[in-house]
């Protein structure tokens, strides 16, 4: 008995601590570790029992008393600190410091991800040693942090040669990314060609875009100043279908919008009944039109409340930004706030050489329309009287349409569908259940904004794509697309490159070993 009153406790313990290393290192042998375990605890209740007078008196004394105190602050500490991270956990923000907001995703992909239709997997066949593989996963990462219907797995293609077979895997760094029957292969581990992969890959419905031609407009072929081509790159990358109208073909049904880009020639008159019979039946339309151009489309534009001027906009900001005062600018303020193309577009935009867009006071029936850009209370919109085709105007300040002018207005009308057979309409619950069909009109008083020469100044690329994206009814492609990271150069001159050398270089070394053996030599003499 004297033995079990003064070992028991400290061999129970003992027992116990071994029974809790063996329950992670043979845990297949739990028979052992319960029985080890068992046992150590019925020896140190034991031992407690035993020795029950010297732990009574032991826990009446001073000392357990303030121990006791001491452990209770820090259970309280404990507890506080499992409350904040358990509530930060749930309900927690990130900062992103950088200029350039480099960790942190653009408006469109959280906007993709956060509407994302169903699951899909992502697998990325990148070697464990691979240097870029860590950025990889921290982008996506960012992705999953956003949603919960991106799946990620990582493979090895040199050590599981099996799957990189089966997915037809030919190189390393290749990214699959599935949803449903859709697949897409990606080779640029950048936000970029991820989110048009995510886009592609969600996306059943083909969207196919059609721009007229025939009356000089704009060419999605050239690449110069002049054509569209990054224009169309862009909306392919986003797996839109592009392909050039003939309007004497008239509109193809498959046409989810139709774009009429700076035309100088007038539309015939067969081919503007075709334009207004689109409109009337629920067609999307881009239209933009130049100075001096008389397409013949004033009637359609009429019939929502919409016409564009016989002017031309000259704005006093854009000297302050060095350029020409037929260069106008909407700024950052300039948008409407509340339509879905402009809704959180807040970049200054440039549209050389544009004509002002009147919306009506008095609206046709069933007609809504927004002035979605205006320029500065700066400008205004002067009537041209032919000064435009010498290149030089005189300016009239006070003339014409005082500012802040509209230079694009968007236009939306509900279409009258007529009732369906109540047969028929059983047997379609689920079209009952979309929203009604509308006609979608966008109207610029100007083309070359979106044309190569601009496309990528300020906000005029995205400002095309988000009209677009609007009118083919994928709202969710409204917004600020990423950019590929582009590669920051500091260029020095030579002063500063010798005040860096001689601050840096040469005079803190200096400075430090002065000052060190100061104090050292100080220090002998004490």
């Amino acid at each position: 008995m004297k033995f079990l009153q003064g070992s028991a406790v400290g061999l129970g313990a003992l027992l116990l601590a071994l029974g809790f290393i063996l329950s992670s290192v043979v845990p297949e042998h739990a028979i052992y570790v319960w029985s080890v375990t068992g046992f150590g605890f019925v020896l140190f209740i034991a031992g407690l029992w035993l020795n029950r007078d010297r732990v009574l008196a032991l826990l009446k004394g001073k000392k357990v008393r303030a121990a006791g105190a001491s452990a209770g602050y820090a259970l309280t500490v404990l507890a506080v600190i499992v409350l904040v991270n358990f509530l930060a956990a749930r309900h927690h923000r990130r900062f992103d410091m950088t200029e350039g907001k480099e960790f942190s995703l653009s408006e469109q992909t959280i906007k993709i991800l956060e509407s994302l239709p169903r699951t899909v997997t992502v697998t990325a066949f990148y070697a464990d040693a691979e240097p870029t593989r860590q950025k990889l996963e921290d982008l996506l990462g960012e992705y999953q942090y956003h949603t919960r219907k991106l799946q990620v797995h990582y493979i090895d293609p040199f050590t599981h040669p099996g799957d990189a077979k089966r997915y037809g895997i030919t190189e390393a760094n290749t990214i699959v990314v599935e949803s449903g029957k859709n697949e897409d292969r990606v080779k640029t581990a950048d936000e970029e060609s991820l989110t048009n992969a995510l886009i592609k890959v969600t996306k059943d419905r083909e969207r196919v875009v059609y721009f007229t031609t025939g009356h000089g407009e704009r060419d999605l072929a050239v690449s110069e100043k002049t054509g569209l081509s990054l224009l169309k790159g862009e909306l392919e990358k986003q797996h839109y279908t592009v392909k050039p109208l003939v309007m004497s073909q008239g509109v193809p049904e498959d046409a989810s919008v139709v774009v009429i880009a700076g035309p100088q020639k007038a539309f015939l008159e067969a081919e503007v009944k075709m334009v207004d019979d689109y409109l009337r039946r629920g067609g999307h339309l881009l239209y933009l039109q130049d100075p001096e151009d008389a397409p013949g489309l004033g009637p359609v534009l009429a019939n929502y409340g919409l016409a564009v001027r016989a002017d031309v906009v000259v704005d006093k900001v854009s000297r302050l930004f060095g350029g020409d005062y037929l260069l106008p600018l909407v700024p950052a303020d300039g948008y409407d706030e509340f339509h879905p193309i402009t809704k959180t577009f807040r970049y200054q935009t440039i549209f050389p050489l544009a004509s002002s867009v009147e919306v009506k006071t008095s609206l046709p029936e069933g007609v809504t329309a927004t002035k979605l850009a205006q320029t500065s209370p700066m400008s205004w919109a002067q009537p041209d009287s032919g000064e435009l085709k010498t290149g030089h105007i005189t300016l009239k300040e006070g003339s014409g349409t005082k500012g802040p002018v509209t230079i694009a207005a968007a236009v939306t009308k509900k279409i009258d569908q007529a009732p369906k057979p109540a047969a028929e309409a059983a047997k379609n619950k689920e079209d009952e259940a979309k929203p009604a069909a509308e006609t979608r009109l966008v109207v610029f008083g100007d083309s070359d904004f979106m044309t190569n020469g601009f496309f990528n100044a300020s906000g005029d690329g995205d400002l095309a794509l988000n009209s677009i994206a609007w009118l083919s009814e994928q709202e969710e492609l409204v917004s600020i697309r990423p950019k590929s990271s582009q590669p920051r150069i500091v260029v020095l001159s030579r002063q500063q490159v010798l005040y860096y050398f001689f601050t840096i270089v040469a005079i803190a070394p200096i400075a430090i070993t002065v000052a060190g053996v100061a104090i050292w030599w100080r220090r002998k003499k004490l």
